[in-house]
């Protein structure tokens, strides 16, 4: 094959390329034919779950706890769902327990909400089940807490009462109105 048969031939394949690119991408046909986890990700879960457990041993524990708990704050703040609901608590209530199975109660004489998140993997797309530390639920505790301070708009107290990491079948968050 001369230079010039060896252009059209890659030219040809090229244009096809482009072409196939406007007809949009084939559907899977069998299983295999489903991409590779990116390994970016796990690599990042790998690096996520090592930073929290060097976090939880270090002596200023507590400290590192804010940090991970502004994460969250910082979480919540993107996924802007409580914003939709300022002083709608009922209607956030329903859509978390639509979205995503969150069971919810409300002891509005005690001003104590509860949070049961619904069985099943972690939800946070950089926890690896296997390796990382409850410690990273404090994640979650500044995800509760920046939501239902915007719906609530007052300062909350938010513990965690059961971690999947932790364990637990369920995460189980108590909320007080401050």
């Amino acid at each position: 094959m001369d230079r010039k048969e060896f252009l059209k031939g890659a030219c040809g394949l090229g244009i096809c390329g482009c072409a196939l690119n406007f007809l949009g991408k084939p559907e899977k046909l069998r299983a295999e034919d489903a991409a590779p986890p990116d390994q970016r990700l796990a690599f990042a879960r790998y690096q996520v779950a090592n930073m929290v457990g060097f976090m939880a041993a270090d002596a200023a524990a507590a400290a590192c706890a804010g940090i991970i708990e502004k994460t969250g704050r910082e979480c919540a703040k993107l996924g802007q769902l409580q914003v939709k609901f300022k002083g709608d608590p009922e209607g956030y209530f329903a859509a978390i327990k639509k979205a995503w199975g969150t069971d919810s109660t409300w002891d509005k004489e005690k001003g104590i909400i509860t949070i049961a998140v619904s069985e099943g993997e972690c939800g946070c797309p950089l926890v690896d089940s296997k390796r990382t530390p409850a410690f990273w639920c404090n994640c979650s505790v500044g995800y509760q807490k920046e939501s239902f301070e915007t719906i609530f708009g007052k300062p909350m107290q938010v513990s965690l009462k059961e971690s999947k990491l932790g364990g637990s079948k369920r995460c189980i968050f108590e909320v007080k109105l401050s």
